[in-house]
């Protein structure tokens, strides 16, 4: 049996822009009610979401990421505004060079697909995702911390790597599950 790892291709925001959203987010309702809230260290803005793929298959998957990232362009972005997907995810936006992020994200996926892995189809929707309420608060608060970030405006910063990331879920000592992200690679956007 071939074991697999779940892996997606990200931009990490720079710790700068991360502590100055997170003096916003902590403020939020979801934060208070402990309602979903994402570690800031797990913060990032997806590119492409590979799935589970072999640890055989790394070596040709990792090259043709390589490939997209050097047809990738690099982009000043800010982390601004934000909404919710109905009412499983609180968000962020991104302002700024978005375009160079919606070439580099096309490249890569491009690239992915010459290497026969299978992504979604749905559209790059570039996002930072805070929070999964599922209902944990009440539609009020739930407004309140969407108003809260679209007025949010985050400092400048170049988005100049991508990195391959690989997703572990764990149970934490209190029982319950955990995820975690590591950076398996990452390569520079020209």
């Amino acid at each position: 049996m071939l074991s697999g790892m779940r892996l997606f291709v990200a931009v990490l925001p720079p710790p700068a822009a991360v502590e100055h959203l997170r003096e916003t987010v902590e403020k939020l309702n979801v934060v208070r009610a402990g309602a979903g809230a994402v570690r800031t260290e797990l913060w990032h803005l997806t590119l492409a979401f590979l799935g589970e793929i072999e640890e055989e298959r790394l070596a040709a998957v990792t090259e043709r990421l390589a490939e997209g990232a050097a047809a990738g362009r690099a982009g000043t972005l800010a982390l601004a505004g934000g909404g919710r997907f109905g009412e499983t995810v609180l968000w962020v936006g991104v302002t700024g060079d978005v375009e160079a992020l919606g070439r580099t994200a096309r490249a890569l996926r491009r690239h992915l697909r010459a290497a026969r892995v299978v992504l979604e189809r749905r559209p790059f929707r570039p996002h930072l995702t805070l929070a999964r309420p599922r209902g944990r608060v009440t539609a009020d608060e739930l407004r309140a911390d969407v108003a809260a970030l679209q007025a949010y405006a985050g400092p400048p910063w170049v988005a100049s790597r991508v990195h391959l990331m690989r997703s572990t879920q764990h149970r934490t000592p209190e029982g319950t599950q955990a995820v975690s992200y590591q950076s398996l690679t990452d390569w520079p956007l020209e």
